[in-house]
């Protein structure tokens, strides 16, 4: 077997610095003390390192390429969102390099640096629960990106995300105008300004409508199938919950196939709304209710922010933007009325 060349991840191991500071040695376009040079050029002259092409495309202008940063590519809102920012790096003829983050901070952090090193003109970044930290890192090292999806609240940045309160409270009302009193919350990770704002919209909707909030009804679904059939299945065993509110796709995939596994009918029997539109939504058994915020045009407009701000010229900065795609809800077969209890 070929013995492989040593990379950047390498030299910056050996040198005891960061990929970008090794990056920024390489391609001489941000100052670096004499210190941390002589250290990266002895390991770059230990290692026999040599520059990928696309470290040199940095000191001729650019890659022709971006960065995105994802959660969890598996989940088809990401799928969709993606297209979206295809369609507009094609327009660019662009190349994009797509990474799975899983909601890690420090892989976000690594991605971020492999990014830089590669020479990629801009990133598209959903932020994980320290998104923040990662944003002002990419201030500092002075590259173009877009925060999509998910808010950074208080941070100057073009930024695309959905209506995720009005959204929630919009499926609260709905159900509560069907009858339900006793709805349940699946929640994605809680340190997460998305899944923050839907259960702020869900508790809005349940106060404006005179229904005690309840703690107990707001369960962890961690944006996982399997997490979220267990949830459910709580709510089902545990509470008197008629319906639920799950914050993103996979936990509606989860909330339906526990109600399939317990043989419990939807929506006769207990009601579930799910967000996002997707296709696969409709080829339920019972057609999920949901709340779209239009994945495909949220990653279109967060592709058109990123080619702006990679062509501006430091003359004419743009000044940051955010975007707030309206949320809909879309009625379909999963809820109606909650079920009459007989008594006792």
């Amino acid at each position: 077997m070929a013995k492989r060349g040593a990379t950047i991840k390498d030299v910056a191991r050996l040198a005891g610095v960061s990929i970008a500071t090794v990056s920024n040695v390489v391609n001489g376009k941000r100052p670096v003390s004499e210190e941390l040079r002589e250290r990266v050029q002895r390991a770059i002259q230990q290692l026999k390192y040599r520059p990928s092409a696309a470290g040199r495309a940095l000191r001729t202008g650019r890659s022709q390429s971006i960065g995105v940063l994802l959660p969890d590519p598996r989940n088809q809102f990401f799928q969709v969102l993606v297209q979206g920012l295809e369609e507009q790096a094609e327009l660019h003829d662009n190349n994009m390099w797509c990474c799975n983050t899983k909601d890690d901070p420090s892989r976000e952090r690594e991605y971020i640096e492999l990014m830089i090193a590669r020479g990629v003109d801009g990133i598209i970044m959903v932020p994980g629960p320290e998104g923040r930290d990662s944003g002002r890192y990419l201030v500092e090292e002075g590259v173009p990106f877009v925060v999509v999806v998910r808010q950074i609240e208080r941070f100057e940045a073009d930024q695309v995300f959905g209506d995720s309160i009005g959204g929630s409270y919009n499926a609260i009302v709905h159900l509560v105008n069907l009858g339900h009193r006793r709805i349940g919350f699946l929640t994605g990770f809680r340190g997460i300004q998305t899944f923050k704002e839907r259960l702020f919209g869900y508790q809005k909707a349940l106060q404006d409508h005179g229904i005690l909030f309840d703690p107990g009804l707001v369960v962890d679904g961690y944006s996982d199938v399997e997490e979220s059939r267990e949830a459910m299945r709580y709510l089902l065993k545990e509470t008197d919950a008629t319906a639920v509110l799950a914050s993103n796709y996979p936990m509606a995939v989860g909330a339906l196939r526990c109600l399939r596994d317990e043989n419990v009918n939807c929506p006769d029997e207990f009601s579930i709304i799910g967000f996002d539109d997707l296709p696969c939504a409709m080829l339920f058994s019972c057609p999920l209710t949901v709340i779209d915020e239009n994945p495909l045009d949220m990653g279109r407009i967060a592709g058109q922010l990123l080619y702006r701000r990679i062509e501006a010229t430091d003359l004419i900065e743009p000044e940051p933007q955010s975007v707030v795609i309206p949320s809909e809800l879309i009625v379909r077969s999963s809820t109606a009325g909650p079920p009459h209890r007989s008594a006792d």
